[in-house]
């Protein structure tokens, strides 16, 4: 594990204590999680655009269009 010093809002205090109090856990454990379910989320996004990806290859057999934008456009 790595020692990391993180300053919190106080409505951000309240809220990691609230949740480790109700999920019976530490805060350092809620700010852990929180930030697993972030990254979670991150590839998640990833995944997504992955596949636009693929769809935009799929129906231009031309080839990439030169600008990434054109990509994603409609």
């Amino acid at each position: 594990m790595v020692k990391k010093m993180v300053y919190l809002e106080p409505e951000q205090d309240r809220i990691v204590k609230r949740l480790a109090r109700e999920t019976k856990t530490s805060e350092t454990e809620v700010i852990r999680r929180a930030i697993a379910a972030y990254g979670e989320a991150d590839a998640a996004k990833l995944a997504v655009d992955k596949k636009r990806i693929r769809e935009y290859v799929k129906a231009h057999p031309e080839g990439w269009a030169d600008d990434p934008k054109e990509w994603f456009r409609g």
